[in-house]
């Protein structure tokens, strides 16, 4: 493929992607070409087994104490607790099982045996979706790690401090290696925003778009790059006219980040009086901090799913209590939504799992209610921590589809509740139950799901993909997913006004909250409680705070009469 840097002048070339952590960052490209490592045995007489066995073992001794160390250098939780999930991968009994099985009843050398065992378990995850399938590169780094080793391959490149890493994809550990290295960006082909590179990018301040298109192939070492984390956006060999802009733009930013920080501390009602709440969408004890720079009135949204795929500790009940307590105490007095884990699969190396369509199958409360340890453990979690700080914690229920479900859930919260106090546990006896709409189904009968839970909260991105039949992770039909589709708003409208009949509370914590216009339609149709990523929350709130609840309903009306997206846009450009 031609590089960029293969023209004779080199152009100015615009690069977009996911925006996966925020920053603007100015560097020259550092190219890092992850290849698979070399095989050099394969089948092996009965006498070297023992020799190729004590090769596998001295890897698994070496990889281990490298994790260690890094770990020990850590002072990030996250990137703790993924470099525990590769060690405890290392320690997996099923995984020594197979590899020595392949060394000593298939005749394979280590390397190869290796290579074998993992390439089954990838196989696996690779047919996976959303965070399941992003785990394929841990997989893969452990298994590259291991066979480098094997071979008495290093396999640690350097980079230069104050450039920009662009690489096809990263696992957590080389992401926290490279970061030694005083990098100013990176820049995957591969992942999402959820991807652990992504996470740990985030919570270590390294601005970094991920999903760019070839840009490992196309970007050639040590051009010029301008990476802006907030737009996605990539420049590769700028004109100096757009070095000046950029210039230009990252003093802005210092200013406006002043004006956010005086916004921030502007009372949150419309410009004829109108209250309205904005809430944060937290997943990382790293994240509090921003819910207090951006002056969240607390969590909207607590995602837990990375606890349970990340933390060691997780089926520790204790250990959960801690996360919530901790993110409770840092957001007083506001109430936090804890959301129960959305995540499909009960543990790592589970060959049994596969699935032929993820994203309709076993996930959220379908897959807890078949998984009852897990979802008593987490809910006496959750609930003994309520108890502690009585009034501010609300449970939310993932995927929902039927009634029975919600029965189901609300009776055994009341089970624990009860099982707690007799053990003399603190108890919120009237902590809130909701609901995620985000099956097209219960926003239809959003009326009969109201009448049996505290509240509902439209999670917008699922919603719009069952709505639309749309994989929104499918860059093919990628086009056709769009959160103001006119049906979406109407479904919407549909939620709001069956909340309104039932006196039930509705919020929105899907992506949707966070567009400025969105926002203020959302409002326009009675839904004043939004959550949103923090670092957005003050563009949402100068929109909300520049407009009258009339021209909102205005908008919405407006809004409810289109018939295509283009004609949405168009209204919310006027706006």
């Amino acid at each position: 493929m031609k590089k960029m840097s293969d023209n004779l002048q080199a152009e100015e070339v615009l690069l977009k992607g996911a925006a996966a952590a925020p920053g603007i960052a100015v560097g020259k490209a550092s190219l890092y070409r992850q290849r698979r490592p070399r095989i050099y045995g394969q089948n092996i007489t009965d006498d070297q087994v023992g020799h190729q066995l004590e090769r596998f073992e001295k890897a698994l001794d070496v990889a281990r104490e490298e994790l260690d160390s890094l770990r020990a250098d850590q002072d990030h939780e996250d990137a703790s607790d993924l470099l525990q999930t590769q060690i405890q991968m290392l320690g997996d009994p099923d995984l020594h099982s197979r590899i020595e099985n392949e060394i000593k009843n298939n005749n394979k050398a280590a390397d190869a045996a290796i290579d074998k065992v993992f390439e089954d378990y990838l196989n696996v995850m690779k047919r996976q979706e959303g965070v399941l399938k992003e785990r394929s590169v841990d997989i893969s780094d452990v298994r590259d790690r291991l066979i480098q080793i094997v071979n008495n391959e290093d396999g640690k490149p350097r980079f230069e401090p104050g450039t920009i890493l662009v690489a096809h994809n990263l696992s957590p550990r080389e992401v926290i290696e490279f970061s030694e290295n005083n990098i100013a960006g990176i820049i995957m082909d591969k992942g999402g925003t959820t991807s652990h590179a992504a996470i740990l990018a985030r919570a270590m301040q390294i601005p970094a778009i991920v999903g760019v298109k070839d840009a490992s192939e196309t970007i050639g070492a040590d051009e010029l790059l301008i990476l802006d984390g907030v737009e996605g956006s990539i420049v590769v060999n700028p004109s100096t006219t757009t070095r000046k802009k950029y210039d230009e733009r990252i003093s802005r930013v210092a200013e406006e980040h002043s004006r956010e920080q005086a916004l921030c501390e502007k009372k949150s009602e419309t410009a004829d009086g109108h209250p309205f709440v904005l809430r944060a969408n937290v997943e990382f004890q790293e994240e509090l901090n921003f819910v207090d720079i951006y002056q969240a009135e607390g969590i909207g949204l607590l995602r837990t799913e990375s606890m349970y795929l990340h933390q060691s500790s997780f089926r520790d009940e204790e250990k959960q209590c801690d996360f919530y307590r901790t993110v409770l105490k840092a957001t007083h007095p506001h109430p936090v939504t804890v959301r129960l884990f959305d995540a499909g699969g009960d543990k790592f190396f589970d060959l049994g799992q596969e699935e032929q369509n993820p994203f309709l199958g076993w996930r959220g409360i379908r897959m807890l209610l078949d998984q009852r340890p897990l979802l008593e453990q987490q809910l006496k979690a959750i609930l003994k921590s309520a108890g502690t700080y009585p009034g501010r914690t609300r449970i939310l229920v993932p995927m929902v589809t039927t009634l029975d479900e919600v029965e189901i859930i609300n009776k055994t919260v009341k089970k624990l509740q009860n099982q707690l106090k007799e053990n003399n546990c603190k108890v919120d006896e009237d902590i809130e139950v909701g609901l995620m709409v985000e099956v097209p189904n219960v926003a239809v009968q959003a009326e009969d799901f109201a009448r049996k839970t505290d509240f509902l909260s439209i999670g917008t991105n699922d919603l719009t993909q069952y709505l639309l039949a749309v994989d929104r992770g499918n860059e093919r039909i990628s086009n056709l997913y769009d959160q103001r589709h006119p049906a979406v708003w109407r479904l919407i409208q549909m939620v709001a006004e069956a909340g309104k009949r039932t006196g039930t509370p509705v919020s929105v914590c899907g992506e949707l909250s966070s567009d400025p216009v969105a926002a203020c339609c959302l409002l326009g149709m009675g839904i004043n409680e939004l959550s949103m990523t923090p670092a957005l929350l003050p563009k949402v709130k100068q929109a909300l705070c520049s407009h009258t609840l009339k021209e909102m309903d205005q908008l919405v009306s407006e809004v409810l009469k289109c018939t295509t997206t283009a004609e949405v846009d168009s209204l919310f450009s006027n706006f």
